[in-house]
């Protein structure tokens, strides 16, 4: 099985407007926000999710110009677009995301099986 840390990472550069640019933190940040919350939408259930609304507010409060850097401007639009991208390509991956984030500029992600959710 893929790493998902790896995987998360392929799904935040994909709603990058150029993903073989290094982005901003903010941005980085925020696309692996919204992939986590597209990640665990996709598999349903009633998995927490984290308030990324009021993060991306932060974030853009930091930075002001982040949705620059994106493919899109509404939140939710990038995450259903992830979530289509989750479904596409690993359909039968029901990994839950409990912890999503960046560690020395590495992706971290800590994950269950749905089963222990």
């Amino acid at each position: 099985m893929r790493k998902l840390s790896e995987i998360i990472k392929e799904m935040a550069c994909a709603v990058l407007k150029d993903p073989d640019a290094v982005p901003s933190s903010e941005v980085a940040h925020a696309g692996l926000l919204l992939a986590h919350v597209a990640w665990n939408r996709a598999n349903g259930g009633n998995h927490p999710q984290p308030d990324y609304a009021q993060v991306l507010r932060a974030f853009t409060q930091s930075r002001p110009d982040l949705w620059d850097e994106l493919t899109a401007r509404e939140p939710d639009k990038l995450i259903e677009e992830l979530v289509r991208y989750k479904n596409d390509r690993y359909p039968d991956d029901g990994r839950v995301v409990i912890v999503c984030g960046m560690r020395e500029e590495k992706v971290h992600i800590e994950w269950v099986e749905p089963s222990e959710a």
